[in-house]
């Protein structure tokens, strides 16, 4: 028991020892917050959402969150991988984990977000991730990455891509207007003349059916010939001439497929749409590329794919415009990705744009 005369010393002493415990958990929690600058509205959004809902299973710093396995023989199926280390971009292939659980959807639950919200953590998660990665000369930095356009809220995210098909819609009304006018005229004009010649009915009857016939034997080759999605050439700086199609969007080669056949699927497919050929329709060169190297695979997951030189093509979705070239010589998604020349070669070397 403390007497009456040492009460007071004692109660300054725990006073003293308590406030410096706290001043030191503050400091120590000081050290936690998130380091997104507020000016950056969307990000720094991101970097709370992702904190609250994210922060259990993932470590990303910029978020104070610490969820991945520091020991990979002591890691558990809930621990994450760590973004600190781990690249993630473009922000599309974020987005795409987020409402999919994942690109195996073993453990995340699908739509951790939704709409803006999933967004906001989609460009947090691309803008800050994979910058404590150890550097490698045969790995692009993450940073060097382009993040990509995010698709706004509602638009579904799509691995088929738009290629132009628009030839094949001249062919169908053109039929009808020249061969359905016909066979009425001359049906009007002879049937009066067969009151007197029943003979003459036959006849007519008989020729007017043959136009008919040939028809369809004529429209039915024409779509199918010629009129599918035109590959051509463009020039493009410190590459050369390189692969586009019909809009100028650069094409690419993924070494995986190693000219055989189409290995990007699933996850890779929204961040490299296959270069896809209706059914039924064959790729049309242009340009300086050559027809006879052209030739199409099956996609796995439905459809074909346009090959050339045996390689199946591929978009970049973080190609904002025709000449963009920024998938070239990327490590991402399994494999390295090139451009493709209209001679069949691939291009390995570095672009500038």
């Amino acid at each position: 028991m403390i007497s009456a005369r040492m009460a007071r010393p004692a109660k300054v002493l725990l006073v003293s020892g308590a406030t410096l415990v706290v001043a030191l958990l503050a400091a120590g929690c000081g050290t936690e917050r998130i380091s997104v600058p507020r000016s950056n509205a969307a990000a720094y959004e991101g970097a709370v959402l992702f904190n609250q809902r994210c922060g259990g299973c993932h470590t990303l710093s910029y978020a104070a969150t610490h969820g991945s396995a520091s020991n990979i023989k002591t890691r558990l199926i809930t621990n994450g991988p760590n973004f600190n280390l781990r690249c993630e971009r473009p922000a599309i292939r974020v987005l795409y984990a987020i409402e999919n659980g994942g690109f195996s959807g073993a453990t995340m639950p699908q739509n951790i977000v939704v709409g803006q919200q999933a967004r906001d953590v989609a460009l947090f998660v691309a803008t800050y991730s994979g910058r404590k990665a150890q550097k490698s000369v045969d790995v692009t930095p993450c940073q060097a990455l382009p993040i990509g356009p995010i698709p706004a809220p509602g638009t579904p995210l799509t691995t088929t891509p738009t290629t132009t098909t628009t030839p094949t819609t001249p062919t169908t009304p053109t039929t009808p207007t020249t061969t359905t006018p016909a066979p009425p005229k001359k049906k009007k004009k002879k049937a009066s003349k067969a009151a007197k010649s029943p003979a003459k009915v036959k006849k007519t009857a008989a020729t007017t059916k043959k136009p008919a016939a040939k028809s369809p034997t004529k429209t039915t080759p024409k779509a199918v010939a010629g009129n599918g999605p035109k590959i051509g050439s463009a020039t493009i700086a410190g590459l050369g001439p390189v692969l586009v199609n019909a809009e100028g969007r650069t094409l690419y080669i993924f070494v995986p497929d190693n000219d055989k056949s189409v290995t990007c699927v699933g996850g890779c497919a929204t961040i490299w749409p296959p270069a896809a050929v209706p059914t039924g329709e064959k790729a049309v060169a242009t340009g300086a590329v050559k027809q006879s190297l052209l030739g199409s695979d099956p996609n796995p997951t439905g459809g074909q794919v346009i090959t050339y030189a045996g390689w199946p093509l591929y978009t970049y979705v973080a190609d904002s415009a025709a000449g963009a070239a920024g998938g070239q010589a990327l490590n991402l998604n399994g494999g390295l990705w090139y451009v493709i020349s209209p001679s069949g070669s691939v291009i390995k070397v570095k672009s500038h744009t």
